[in-house]
């Protein structure tokens, strides 16, 4: 079973949605969990969540966890497979941008030793988050060096869809390389955020979803 977590203060409801929604057409089983629905949990209580959540035949499960319940004891336990980071630094009071660099530096802590971080490669400060770190990072986001971008913002013909761009080749998590190309999401983007919609495509070709099935 793999283990991913939304991490952030913002749009964790949201892009769980997003992916629960791509995940649907597949046939893989996906747990949602809020972090606060376990904050009552000790480590082997955390430990024999997730083993019945195998035992049930889920293929993955969610945490959705703010930064503040990120140092809580009972997550040092857990080894997540994916991260997905759902905030900038800019979107930060300059008093805490410090203790949002110790968050992110902690949050690679729990990474598995082959986890995937996917972040916003619109955050100014990521280089700085990223110096030393060796998992496997794929960026979303808004300029020619995200890895997952969309090629048609502020041109919506419909409005129900989304155009995406994958502009480099990614590994997945089953071991398949997707090369370059194009695929649409089809999605309600009235007051969407983009970002989510990028974060949710990223996780789900991440971890081995068919083009096909985002497409539709």
């Amino acid at each position: 079973m793999l283990i991913a977590g939304i991490i952030g203060q913002n749009n964790k409801d949201k892009i769980s949605r997003l992916i629960h929604r791509i995940f649907s057409n597949s046939n893989k089983r996906i747990s949602i969990v809020d972090s606060k629905n376990l904050s009552n949990f000790d480590a082997k209580r955390i430990k024999d969540y997730f083993n019945e959540l195998e035992k049930n035949n889920v293929d993955i499960a969610i945490l959705k966890i703010d930064f503040k319940d990120l140092l809580k004891e009972i997550f040092y336990n857990i080894k997540f497979d994916v991260i997905i980071f759902t905030d900038k630094a800019d979107e930060f009071d300059e008093d805490k941008i410090e203790t949002y660099r110790k968050i992110m530096k902690k949050t690679f802590s729990l990474l598995n030793e082959n986890g995937v971080a996917i972040v916003n490669s619109d955050d100014n400060d990521l280089s700085s988050f990223l110096s030393g770190i060796k998992h496997y990072i794929v960026t979303y986001g808004f300029n020619l060096k995200a890895s997952i971008t969309t090629s048609s913002v502020g041109d919506f013909m419909d409005k129900d869809d989304i155009m995406c761009c994958l502009q480099r080749t990614i590994h997945t998590k089953n071991g398949k390389i997707l090369e370059p190309q194009e695929f649409k999401i089809k999605a309600d983007l009235n007051g969407m955020d983009l970002y989510n919609v990028l974060a949710a495509a990223t996780f789900a070709l991440i971890n081995g979803v068919d083009v096909n099935l985002i497409n539709n």
